[in-house]
């Protein structure tokens, strides 16, 4: 595990003794706080403002959600994936589209985590150019049990028709964590 999963675990943890009436949201409130709180280098500017960590920060929350919540019995960001499961999942460990893979029974799903800043104007929507990649690689490894998008967007769109191994882990299912 490393420090930003042990630093999430712990902020998480800190979360959950304040009862909070939504998790999720208490959670985002506090990374946005992280995320404009004053810097004090140019390292600390750019950290903060680095699209990259505010989704890796997401993945790590995703994992902890399809672990603790949806009940996977193994669920590995795409860089902690070992290598014999990549293999069989005809995968290579750079990430073109699928950012987790999560296990239960055997069984393998593909999961694209999207951590959008939210507007307070207009409701955050992902779009379906956003996910194609996702999409196409699935169809090109796997065998997968799902297709599992995990957006903190209200919803994402979605083109043709819906597949039963299609899931999508939104806003509203995150705000029902308790």
């Amino acid at each position: 595990m490393n420090s930003l999963d042990l630093n999430l675990q712990d902020l998480l943890h800190t979360i959950c003794l304040r009862s909070p009436v939504n998790l999720f949201d208490e959670f985002m409130t506090e990374c946005q706080k992280w995320y404009e709180q004053p810097a004090h280098s140019f390292v600390e500017m750019r950290t903060r403002d680095n699209k990259k960590i505010r989704g890796d920060i997401f993945e790590d929350f995703s994992v902890l959600y399809l672990k603790h919540v949806r009940k996977f019995d193994q669920v590995w960001r795409l860089q902690d994936v070992p290598t014999e499961v990549l293999e069989q999942l005809g995968m290579k460990r750079q990430d073109v589209g699928i950012d987790i893979i999560a296990e239960k029974a055997g069984k393998y799903s593909a999961v694209q985590c999207k951590y959008k800043k939210h507007r307070s104007v207009k409701k955050n929507i992902l779009s379906w150019k956003a996910l194609s990649t996702f999409y196409a690689l699935c169809l090109r490894t796997g065998p997968w049990e799902k297709y599992i998008v995990m957006p903190n967007c209200e919803y994402a769109r979605q083109e043709g028709k819906k597949s039963y191994k299609d899931l999508s882990i939104s806003l509203r299912p995150l705000r029902k964590i308790s």
